[in-house]
């Protein structure tokens, strides 16, 4: 066990050392470095929380840490399963979710992987509009939803066809802020897909949901592997409180 949990220590530390070489700090990257301080220090002093834990209140903890453990894992199982592409390619438009910007305005990895699936699917649907929606990034160099058009259209997707919204700043804003454009435009809310990382489909799926959006599909794409086990568990976490706190 504490081989294990070193070996777990350092597999969490180096993966957030190579994204904060990449600047791209997040509360999933957070939450890894906090998961590899913890798995470190038990190892460090295994025989001493083995002691404390046998017994009494520790005892008690241990079977808490056990059980949320086992929550989490199935929770990770759940959100998941609905990793995957539903779309039909007759749709009238694509909502791209905004998903942060690098420091010279130009589109994060995890962004840059659904705007090229939005590239992709465009060439299959070509009447279909697109909706880029993101409020001003963290690094205040611009909005997400301009990077994302100039992005598209830079690749050969019709200016024309791209509606913009650059006031969202959650999941859930972005399809309340892209359904009143899309209404402005007079399309059906009940033939719209988005396009998104795997893990994030569960969740967006539930806020297009709650927005007023009926049978929306969704367009699934890859994440990297570098980025994917933070993402993963911070997404889980947002899950937990989605569904807890029904926000």
């Amino acid at each position: 066990m504490r081989t294990f949990l070193y070996i777990i220590s350092m597999i969490f530390m180096a993966n957030t050392i190579v994204l904060i070489g990449r600047r791209s700090f997040t509360l999933g990257l957070a939450m890894m470095f906090g998961i590899s301080v913890i798995a470190f220090a038990v190892a460090r002093y295994f025989d001493f929380w083995y002691d404390i834990t046998k017994s009494g209140i520790g005892m008690y903890l241990k079977y808490i840490v056990v059980f949320g453990l086992v929550c989490f894992m199935f929770l990770s199982a759940y959100v998941l399963s609905f990793a995957r592409t539903t779309v039909n390619y007759s749709e009238d438009a694509i909502i791209v979710l905004g998903c942060g910007l690098n420091s010279d305005g130009t589109p994060s990895h995890t962004l840059e992987n659904r705007l090229k699936g939005c590239v992709e699917y465009c060439r299959q649907n070509p009447d279909c509009f697109v909706v880029v929606t993101g409020a001003v990034s963290r690094f205040d160099n611009m909005t997400e939803a301009a990077a994302m058009k100039k992005y598209l259209v830079e690749n050969g997707i019709d200016a024309s066809r791209i509606l913009v919204d650059e006031k969202a700043t959650s999941t859930k804003e972005n399809f309340e802020y892209s359904l009143k454009l899309l209404k402005n435009m007079g399309l059906c809310e009940k033939n719209i897909c988005f396009v998104t990382n795997s893990f994030h489909i569960f969740r967006g799926s539930q806020y297009a949901k709650q927005a007023g959006f009926e049978n929306i599909t969704a367009l699934s794409v890859k994440t990297d592997r570098a980025v994917f086990l933070p993402a993963v568990i911070r997404e889980v976490c947002a899950v937990a409180a989605q569904l807890y706190f029904k926000y």
